[in-house]
């Protein structure tokens, strides 16, 4: 896998900051900010994934974002699966906690998987007409 470009890079670093923000979303313990229901196992889930973005990020290292990727979409689908199918619910979040986990798997596997812009070496230049003498001429 290539280096992913710079803007890439620091999308994804961008993302990893916008993960541990969202566990505001999480504490809060009254509405309009508690928006996500995260369980104390869950707010730390989300804090050391958005750890390892944000080291992916300023690392520029394309496995890692996939990785941090990988490691949202199984958390998100541990809690879907705890929420609808078990009695356990490891993370203490619900379907709230499903979508903001999935968000940010899409986002980073995107960023991941993206292909790297080819960059152009510049056309070579045609030579020039003019010859030693002529007015206008080197």
């Amino acid at each position: 896998m290539k280096a992913p470009s710079a803007a890439t890079a620091r999308t994804a670093a961008g993302l990893g900051l916008g993960a541990a923000a969202s566990t505001v979303l999480g504490i809060a313990d009254a509405p309009p900010w508690e928006l996500v229901t995260l369980g104390g196992t869950g707010t730390l889930v989300v804090l050391v994934l958005a750890c390892l973005t944000v080291a992916a990020g300023l690392s520029g290292v394309r496995v890692l974002i996939v990785l941090a990727g990988a490691g949202f979409l199984a958390a998100a689908v541990l809690q879907l699966v705890q929420i609808g199918w078990t009695d356990t619910n490891l993370l203490g979040g619900d379907g709230s906690t499903v979508a903001l986990l999935l968000a940010f798997a899409v986002g980073l596997l995107a960023l991941g998987f993206a292909p790297v812009p080819q960059t152009r070496a510049p056309a070579p230049t045609a030579p020039t007409a003019s010859s030693p003498g002529r007015p206008g001429s080197p």
